[in-house]
């Protein structure tokens, strides 16, 4: 992706955030710190986009579309490759096409009173898809934090911004990372849950807080962490009903993240299904 125009994206979010505070990543906010010369060139380059109006329906036809163009390995490959380069653009691919390829298409159901704008299967608000849906602060945190998220609006970006950055294959060094991350998590005491993994991995990869829990969130989806009850979306899509909470105060770890405990590991299975063949 083109360095300029990515710096456009940063600069403009960092300064909307330095003055606007809670509004930083409202439209009207952080279009007031780019020129319509900046803005032009980032969008001309698929790094900062106009507004889109998408239907609830939409959207889930242009995620499969999307993710049946997209090979397993490649999402692979840009995951692990992003692990020693730190090029966090390239991390949440991969529980982007996990979801998107369980996903099945469906119209907006309406979920029981008093959440009835929310859809009770993907977990979409009317309000997320009803208003024009802008693309910039999404590509924001991409490359700020390899974010992970379940949201439909996130992964549909996710998965058409794929084909437009350059394939990229995971080094020695990237692959011992993923070695010795999965080495980590098996060490980890039965008690243990993602507050205190956050902290052990520290020692595989270069990460800030954030970017770890975006990496071990991506690991819940994609099925390898996870608890006997609550699993990720590799076999079939988890409903909007399904990813629920602990019983806690401040559960702000995605589903089904939230529920591992060191007791239970690494799921094998999973972990040879997306990392084995790449891993030889």
């Amino acid at each position: 992706m083109d360095k300029k125009a990515v710096k456009i994206l940063l600069k403009t979010m960092k300064h909307s955030q330095d003055e606007c505070l809670e509004n930083w990543f409202y439209w009207d906010s952080y279009m007031k710190f780019i020129t319509d010369d900046e803005f032009e060139y980032a969008k001309s380059h698929s790094v900062m986009f106009e507004p889109e109006t998408i239907s609830h329906n939409e959207i889930c036809k242009r995620i499969k579309k999307a993710v049946d163009h997209i090979e397993k390995h490649d999402v692979v490959n840009a995951f692990i490759y992003s692990l020693s380069t730190r090029q966090l653009e390239y991390r949440s691919f991969l529980s982007s096409y996990c979801i998107g390829k369980s996903l099945i298409e469906h119209n907006f159901v309406a979920s029981p009173e008093p959440n009835s704008t929310i859809c009770a299967v993907c977990g979409l608000h009317r309000f997320e898809f009803e208003d024009p849906i802008e693309f910039n602060t999404m590509n924001y945190f991409k490359y700020k934090h390899g974010s992970c998220t379940e949201n439909l609006i996130s992964v549909l970006f996710d998965l058409e911004q794929f084909p437009r950055l350059s394939v990229v294959k995971p080094s020695e060094v990237d692959f011992n990372i993923l070695n010795q991350l999965k080495s980590i998590i098996e060490r980890a005491q039965p008690n243990d849950r993602i507050a205190q993994l956050k902290k052990s991995i520290a020692q595989a990869v270069k990460s800030n807080d954030e970017e770890r829990l975006g990496l071990l969130e991506i690991f819940g989806v994609i099925g390898i962490l996870h608890d006997d009850e609550h699993f990720g979306y590799v076999n079939k899509y988890v409903t909007y009903p399904e990813r629920v909470h602990r019983p806690i105060r401040n559960d702000d770890v995605n589903y089904p993240t939230r529920w591992w405990q060191g007791k239970f590991g690494v799921d094998q299975e999973k972990w040879d299904y997306w990392f084995k063949v790449n891993n030889q």
